[in-house]
């Protein structure tokens, strides 16, 4: 995040008015769009938006929607361990979005590009893939790592279950790239929206509406992790717990790899949260 940039934010809303908001949003897009599902990653934001539509869902009369972790096989065990846990014992479908061509021709860190499939090819020639290169690291930091293992799984999982509505947990204050959002955006390709009713929400009132439902919190938040995401491109940024840490003068995302916070626009080009 370049130093320069200033955060959105709406100052005067309450957290309370914030989580109003969000309940309207989360039921004015469940009556409207019939196939949802919940963006989740076990991290703080996605966890509190899970929360809202469970709970407009229960208020509503209907099912809570199935959940979508996108699973590009660096996430910490502790990740993999919630979201089975909270799943089983929330009551609700939990979809793994894996790009399983990619995943299982790994070797020694790389993937040779000649191995991978028509359909992964297809995905490099979105991007504008240099093919003159012989292999793609298995990382999260590079415009195609992230492209093959996130976006593109993710987007696959959206066309097989034809979902049309996505709740997700952006935030303005999060990234700048990020900053220019609206609470119900729509995508193409695949034509869906993206319902964003945490947007408004700063880092600190995630924890205290954490803190005030007593919702399951990852474990690596204890341990000084602000933002979590793949274990090789995510550190802890103090000894302090996430909540205990400066969180109006210092940069939430410090702990991820800062060669893929600047790609953010490129990547959201391409269906990336």
């Amino acid at each position: 995040m370049c130093s320069e940039y200033k955060k959105r934010e709406e100052k005067y809303l309450s957290l309370d008015a914030k989580i109003n908001m969000a309940k309207i949003v989360i039921k004015d897009a469940m009556d409207n769009f019939t196939h949802p599902a919940v963006v989740w990653s076990a991290g703080k934001d996605s966890t509190v938006v899970l929360d809202l539509v469970r709970k407009v869902a229960r208020e509503e009369k209907l099912t809570v929607p199935p959940a979508i972790l996108i699973d590009h096989g660096q996430h910490y065990d502790e990740t993999y361990k919630m979201v089975k846990d909270i799943s089983t014992e929330w009551g609700f479908k939990l979809i793994y979005a894996r790009n399983e061509d990619f995943l299982s021709k790994i070797n020694d860190n790389k993937v040779n590009v000649d191995d991978l499939n028509e359909d992964n090819h297809e995905e490099l020639k979105k991007i504008n893939f240099d093919f003159n290169k012989n292999y793609i690291e298995y990382s999260l930091e590079t415009l195609e790592g992230n492209h093959l293992l996130k976006t593109a799984p993710f987007n696959n999982v959206i066309r097989k279950y034809r979902f049309d509505s996505l709740y997700t947990g952006v935030r303005w204050d999060e990234n700048e790239a990020r900053s220019n959002e609206v609470f119900i955006s729509e995508r193409t390709d695949p034509s869906h929206v993206r319902v964003q009713p945490v947007i408004t929400f700063k880092e600190k009132d995630i924890w205290k509406y954490m803190y005030d439902n007593k919702l399951p919190i990852h474990p690596l938040y204890y341990k000084g992790y602000r933002s979590i995401d793949g274990k090789y491109d995510s550190t802890r940024t103090s000894d302090k717990p996430a909540w205990e840490q400066d969180l109006e003068n210092t940069a939430e995302r410090a702990g991820r790899a800062q060669d893929k916070e600047n790609m953010m626009d490129e990547l959201r080009k391409f269906g990336y949260m």
